[in-house]
């Protein structure tokens, strides 16, 4: 069970808690926004992320078709909106004891609570393919698709390995089906995942939907695939296989664990939490996200994770609030086309069963955002409603929301 691990709350303090937040993607954000909701003065946040800006990913996959660079939010004017500090550095080693964040130039950053969601490291999966880190997604795959529109790329593959999240795949796929369709263009595509079916952690109903999709795109599904380079364009799918040729790959990257030193990590370096995302052997440290054990690497997990955790701080600090587990609920979309409608799925998680599977066409909780996130939804959708202001990028509000325009 997810609460089964879980630690008594914290006494109340009668002093702001120094919270440090390690990150700067969804769960980060999320974190911070949670805590300012609810804790308000009751704490002290610091915001530590290696990179700028926040790069909204969720629509990363429509980059090479649109043409358009990912939108990306200024961390350090996010910090200033909410009277928060920000450090522009990484979080390298924790002294869990001491309560001290060491950082990878040289800063001591002393904590009541740190919150860890820093993501997962990423690694190359297949050598030789065009190996996809979706945050460059863009720069990635735009000359591939110039490939295909000449007519220079007749078959791809696209590789999922584990441990991955697959879900990009899938939607590049269909992506580019319906790109070549449009452009008049043959070509054959498949997608070698290493999946038992088709987004399986979501459940039966989730993946029947998916295989649905697949299959009237055209596209070949190989499952429980464990794809190698076999040379020449070539890769052997299933171990023994025969060789399938191909004149492109594409494949996702590896996921890893984070690697901060002090840290207990599960066998694959990912971060062991408590249904409270608290980090499991460490006290007052809490993890949220992709850089935890939880099979399911979405920004809503992240989102959903960093509400209670920051629940529990806000409570520990001192607000009037029964702070609720994490309860393992994944609610979202996969694109099947800028023009087509989107397959939403829903499903809770417990202990790497999926429960409660259903997909369709409509959302099943309301969500219209990419990131169904209790707090940053709402705060992007009306930064992308408002305009300009300080968001930097060409996209407007109806790129996220509603369709994409070629």
């Amino acid at each position: 069970m997810l609460g089964s691990r879980s630690r008594d709350s914290q006494e109340p303090s009668t002093e702001p808690l120094e919270v440090v937040i390690a990150g700067g993607g969804v769960g980060a954000l999320e974190a911070a926004l949670a805590l300012h909701q609810l804790a308000g003065d009751r704490v002290r946040l610091t915001l530590v992320a290696p990179a700028a800006d926040f790069s909204y990913q969720p629509m990363a996959v429509l980059e090479p078709f649109v043409r358009r660079e990912p939108r990306r939010l200024p961390l350090a004017r996010f910090a200033s909106e909410l009277g928060i500090d920000f450090v522009q550095d990484s979080v390298t080693s924790v002294e869990c004891e001491r309560g001290v964040a060491h950082t990878g130039g040289g800063r001591l950053l002393h904590y009541d609570s740190l919150v860890v969601a820093v993501g997962a490291r990423r690694a190359a999966a297949v050598a030789g393919a065009v190996n996809v880190d979706i945050p460059n997604g863009y720069e990635s795959l735009r000359l591939l698709l110039d490939e295909i529109d000449s007519g220079a790329v007749a078959s791809i593959a696209f590789v999922a390995p584990r441990p991955t999240w697959p879900l990009p795949v899938y939607e590049l796929a269909l992506l580019l089906r319906e790109h070549a369709r449009e452009n008049a263009v043959e070509v054959k595509l498949s997608i070698l995942t290493a999946e038992a079916q088709p987004l399986a952690v979501f459940g039966a109903d989730v993946s029947a939907a998916v295989t649905e999709v697949l299959a009237e795109a055209e596209i070949l599904t190989v499952l429980d695939s464990d794809a190698q380079p076999a040379g020449d364009g070539a890769l052997i799918a299933q171990t023994g296989g025969e060789p399938l040729r191909f004149d492109r790959v594409v494949a996702l990257p590896r996921l890893q664990g984070p690697a901060i030193g002090g840290l207990v990590t599960d066998a694959e370096g990912f971060l062991p939490i408590t249904a409270h995302c608290e980090l499991i052997g460490a006290e007052r440290v809490y993890a949220v996200g992709d850089a935890t054990d939880f099979p399911v690497k979405y920004g809503a997990i992240a989102a959903a994770q960093a509400d209670a955790a920051a629940a529990f701080i806000a409570a520990a600090a001192g607000t009037p609030l029964a702070p609720a587990p994490f309860d393992g609920a994944v609610h979202g979309f996969m694109l099947r086309g800028r023009r087509l409608p989107r397959l939403y799925f829903s499903a809770r998680i417990e202990d790497g069963v999926a429960h409660d599977s259903h997909a369709g066409e409509e959302p099943a909780h309301g969500q219209e955002a990419k990131i169904a996130a209790r707090y940053l939804g709402p705060y992007l959708d009306e930064l992308w409603a408002s305009g300009a202001r300080w968001l930097s990028g060409p996209w407007s509000g109806s790129d996220v929301l509603g369709g994409v325009p070629s």
